[in-house]
C-alpha cells in the first residue's frame, strides 16, 4: 500500500479526479480545497493580487499497481498542462 499525495491547480479538477475514477474500482480519497502554494501567496504578497486561483490536495491510499498507473496517467496530464500538478508517493506503514 501506498499514499499518493497530488497538488494541483483548482482549474484541473475535472481532468485530475478523471484519473482517480478510471483506475480506482471505488475512487475514496481525500481532497482539501483552497491551498495556497509559496508562490501564490509571494504573489499575493507583492502585487495585493489575491485573484481566488488556489490549489487543492488530494490524499489516497492503494495499492503499488494502481498507485502506478495514477501516476502515469497524471505524468501525462503534467507533460500536455506544462504546469500546475505535483504528486508523491510514500509508503504506508500501517492502516488503522
Amino acid at each position: 500500500m501506498e499514499t499518493l499525495f497530488v497538488i494541483y491547480h483548482e482549474s484541473l479538477e475535472s481532468e485530475t479526479t478523471a484519473i482517480f475514477q478510471r483506475h480506482m474500482v471505488v475512487a475514496r480519497y481525500t481532497r482539501i480545497d483552497n491551498v495556497i502554494g509559496a508562490r501564490m501567496a509571494e504573489r499575493e504578497q507583492e502585487t495585493g493580487d489575491s485573484s481566488g486561483r488556489r490549489n487543492r490536495i488530494i490524499l489516497l491510499v492503494a495499492d503499488s499497481p494502481t498507485i502506478k498507473r495514477i501516476l502515469a496517467d497524471l505524468e501525462a496530464l503534467r507533460d500536455r498542462k506544462g504546469h500546475g500538478l505535483r504528486a508523491f508517493v510514500l509508503p504506508v506503514a500501517r492502516v488503522i
